[in-house]
Protein backbone atom coordinates (compact mmCIF):
# COMPACT_ATOMS: atom_id res chain seq x y z
CA UNK A 1 0.00 0.00 0.00
CA UNK A 2 3.17 2.19 0.97
CA UNK A 3 4.26 1.44 -2.36
CA UNK A 4 1.34 2.26 -4.26
CA UNK A 5 0.75 5.89 -2.35
CA UNK A 6 4.32 6.42 -3.32
CA UNK A 7 3.85 5.57 -6.94
CA UNK A 8 1.20 8.02 -7.51
CA UNK A 9 3.01 10.53 -5.50
CA UNK A 10 5.68 10.39 -7.97
CA UNK A 11 3.22 10.91 -10.88
CA UNK A 12 2.10 13.39 -9.77
CA UNK A 13 5.30 15.00 -9.29
CA UNK A 14 6.60 13.97 -12.86
CA UNK A 15 3.64 15.30 -14.24
CA UNK A 16 3.74 18.61 -12.22
CA UNK A 17 7.20 18.78 -13.57
CA UNK A 18 6.03 18.40 -17.04
CA UNK A 19 3.44 20.89 -17.28
CA UNK A 20 6.39 23.29 -15.38
CA UNK A 21 8.71 22.51 -18.18
CA UNK A 22 6.09 23.28 -20.80
CA UNK A 23 5.09 26.35 -19.27
CA UNK A 24 8.12 28.08 -19.49
CA UNK A 25 9.15 26.29 -23.12
CA UNK A 26 6.04 28.15 -24.22
CA UNK A 27 6.70 31.49 -22.67
CA UNK A 28 10.54 30.89 -24.10
CA UNK A 29 9.24 30.49 -27.72
CA UNK A 30 6.95 32.71 -27.44
CA UNK A 31 9.19 35.48 -26.33
CA UNK A 32 12.23 34.54 -28.22
CA UNK A 33 9.65 34.61 -31.61
CA UNK A 34 8.08 37.61 -30.92
CA UNK A 35 11.56 39.33 -29.95
CA UNK A 36 12.36 40.34 -33.50
CA UNK A 37 9.32 41.94 -33.85
CA UNK A 38 9.78 43.85 -30.02
CA UNK A 39 12.92 45.16 -31.68
CA UNK A 40 11.06 46.40 -34.96
CA UNK A 41 8.31 48.36 -32.51
CA UNK A 42 10.83 49.96 -29.78
CA UNK A 43 13.17 51.06 -32.98
CA UNK A 44 9.60 52.64 -34.06
CA UNK A 45 8.91 54.38 -31.53
CA UNK A 46 12.56 55.60 -30.39
CA UNK A 47 12.35 56.98 -34.44
CA UNK A 48 8.98 58.45 -34.26
CA UNK A 49 8.77 62.21 -33.14
CA UNK A 50 6.25 62.86 -30.21
CA UNK A 51 3.62 64.54 -31.22
CA UNK A 52 3.27 67.44 -28.53
CA UNK A 53 -0.14 67.77 -26.71
CA UNK A 54 -1.74 70.91 -26.72
CA UNK A 55 -1.79 72.87 -23.28
CA UNK A 56 -5.45 74.78 -24.00
CA UNK A 57 -7.73 74.58 -27.02
CA UNK A 58 -9.81 76.81 -27.84
CA UNK A 59 -12.81 75.59 -30.35
CA UNK A 60 -15.26 78.67 -32.42
CA UNK A 61 -13.55 81.14 -30.67
CA UNK A 62 -13.92 84.74 -31.01
CA UNK A 63 -11.74 87.43 -29.01
CA UNK A 64 -11.69 91.36 -29.38
CA UNK A 65 -8.44 93.23 -27.99
CA UNK A 66 -8.91 96.65 -26.85
CA UNK A 67 -6.43 99.47 -26.00
CA UNK A 68 -7.69 102.07 -23.26
CA UNK A 69 -11.56 101.42 -24.46
CA UNK A 70 -10.74 101.41 -28.27
CA UNK A 71 -10.87 98.11 -30.48
CA UNK A 72 -7.01 97.32 -31.50
CA UNK A 73 -7.70 93.69 -32.62
CA UNK A 74 -10.41 91.32 -33.73
CA UNK A 75 -9.81 87.08 -33.64
CA UNK A 76 -12.20 85.07 -35.50
CA UNK A 77 -11.32 81.49 -35.41
CA UNK A 78 -13.11 77.80 -35.09
CA UNK A 79 -9.75 75.99 -32.81
CA UNK A 80 -6.66 77.48 -31.85
CA UNK A 81 -4.31 74.93 -29.73
CA UNK A 82 -1.81 76.44 -27.30
CA UNK A 83 1.43 74.90 -27.30
CA UNK A 84 4.28 75.69 -24.73
CA UNK A 85 6.35 77.49 -27.11
CA UNK A 86 3.80 78.30 -29.85
CA UNK A 87 0.17 78.50 -31.27
CA UNK A 88 -1.34 76.61 -33.85
CA UNK A 89 -4.28 77.25 -35.98
CA UNK A 90 -4.96 74.22 -38.55
CA UNK A 91 -8.53 75.30 -39.79
CA UNK A 92 -7.72 79.05 -40.32
CA UNK A 93 -8.12 82.43 -39.06
CA UNK A 94 -10.24 85.95 -39.89
CA UNK A 95 -8.32 88.69 -38.26
CA UNK A 96 -9.07 92.70 -38.17
CA UNK A 97 -5.53 95.24 -37.31
CA UNK A 98 -7.60 98.68 -36.22
CA UNK A 99 -5.26 101.64 -36.80
CA UNK A 100 -4.43 103.44 -33.61
CA UNK A 101 -5.70 106.68 -34.13
CA UNK A 102 -8.98 105.75 -36.55
CA UNK A 103 -10.75 102.68 -35.65
CA UNK A 104 -12.67 103.13 -39.56
CA UNK A 105 -8.91 102.33 -40.39
CA UNK A 106 -7.76 98.18 -40.47
CA UNK A 107 -5.80 95.76 -42.11
CA UNK A 108 -8.19 92.07 -43.00
CA UNK A 109 -6.14 89.06 -42.62
CA UNK A 110 -8.26 85.48 -43.28
CA UNK A 111 -5.80 82.38 -43.96
CA UNK A 112 -6.12 78.44 -44.20
CA UNK A 113 -3.45 77.95 -41.24
CA UNK A 114 -1.38 79.77 -39.12
CA UNK A 115 1.39 79.02 -36.42
CA UNK A 116 2.71 81.67 -34.28
CA UNK A 117 5.78 81.01 -31.98
CA UNK A 118 6.41 82.83 -29.00
CA UNK A 119 3.52 85.58 -30.36
CA UNK A 120 6.48 87.06 -32.22
CA UNK A 121 7.09 85.27 -35.69
CA UNK A 122 4.40 83.66 -37.60
CA UNK A 123 4.07 81.30 -40.80
CA UNK A 124 0.88 81.93 -42.26
CA UNK A 125 -0.18 79.55 -45.11
CA UNK A 126 -3.11 78.90 -47.65
CA UNK A 127 -5.35 80.96 -49.84
CA UNK A 128 -4.03 84.12 -47.83
CA UNK A 129 -6.05 87.25 -48.14
CA UNK A 130 -4.68 90.93 -46.56
CA UNK A 131 -7.33 93.33 -47.22
CA UNK A 132 -6.97 96.78 -46.03
CA UNK A 133 -9.71 99.58 -45.79
CA UNK A 134 -8.40 102.16 -47.98
CA UNK A 135 -9.02 100.01 -50.84
CA UNK A 136 -5.81 97.53 -50.93
CA UNK A 137 -5.79 93.72 -51.64
CA UNK A 138 -3.05 91.13 -51.21
CA UNK A 139 -3.26 87.54 -52.60
CA UNK A 140 -0.66 84.62 -51.69
CA UNK A 141 -0.57 81.38 -50.82
CA UNK A 142 2.21 81.87 -47.79
CA UNK A 143 3.44 84.40 -45.33
CA UNK A 144 6.05 84.95 -42.91
CA UNK A 145 5.39 87.85 -40.25
CA UNK A 146 8.55 88.62 -37.28
CA UNK A 147 6.32 91.07 -35.18
CA UNK A 148 9.20 92.27 -33.45
CA UNK A 149 11.32 93.66 -36.96
CA UNK A 150 7.92 94.82 -37.88
CA UNK A 151 8.63 92.95 -41.03
CA UNK A 152 6.21 90.59 -43.52
CA UNK A 153 8.17 88.67 -46.44
CA UNK A 154 7.66 85.17 -48.68
CA UNK A 155 9.02 83.69 -51.57
CA UNK A 156 6.14 82.90 -53.38
CA UNK A 157 3.99 84.64 -56.17
CA UNK A 158 2.46 87.73 -54.79
CA UNK A 159 -0.67 89.79 -56.09
CA UNK A 160 -1.38 93.07 -54.49
CA UNK A 161 -4.52 95.28 -56.08
CA UNK A 162 -4.68 98.80 -55.59
CA UNK A 163 -7.64 101.10 -55.77
CA UNK A 164 -7.04 102.84 -58.51
CA UNK A 165 -6.68 99.58 -60.66
CA UNK A 166 -3.16 98.63 -60.19
CA UNK A 167 -2.62 95.24 -60.09
CA UNK A 168 0.96 93.85 -59.48
CA UNK A 169 2.60 90.35 -59.87
CA UNK A 170 5.83 89.81 -57.68
CA UNK A 171 7.20 86.32 -58.62
CA UNK A 172 9.64 86.31 -56.05
CA UNK A 173 7.64 87.55 -53.11
CA UNK A 174 8.17 90.27 -51.47
CA UNK A 175 9.32 92.45 -48.04
CA UNK A 176 7.42 94.95 -46.40
CA UNK A 177 6.64 96.58 -43.44
CA UNK A 178 3.94 95.19 -41.74
CA UNK A 179 1.29 97.89 -41.68
CA UNK A 180 2.49 97.94 -45.77
CA UNK A 181 2.88 101.17 -46.05
CA UNK A 182 6.89 99.77 -47.28
CA UNK A 183 6.78 97.60 -49.65
CA UNK A 184 9.45 95.57 -51.96
CA UNK A 185 8.29 93.07 -54.52
CA UNK A 186 11.00 90.53 -56.70
CA UNK A 187 10.60 90.19 -60.42
CA UNK A 188 7.32 92.08 -60.53
CA UNK A 189 5.11 92.52 -63.98
CA UNK A 190 1.41 93.89 -63.88
CA UNK A 191 -1.66 96.20 -65.35
CA UNK A 192 -0.94 99.85 -64.69
CA UNK A 193 -3.87 102.07 -65.77
CA UNK A 194 -2.99 105.29 -67.51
Amino acid sequence: MIQKYNNKKIRRSNLLKSFVKLFFLLVFFLFFSCTTEKKNFIKLIKNKKRKEIPHRIFLRTSILSKENGIPRLFMNFPIMEEYSISTLFPKGIQLFFFDKKNTKEYISLTADWVKSTEKIFYHIKGNIRVVSSNGYFLKTDEIFWNRKQKKIFNNKCTIIYYPDGTMLRAMNGLEASDDFKNISLKNISGIIPI
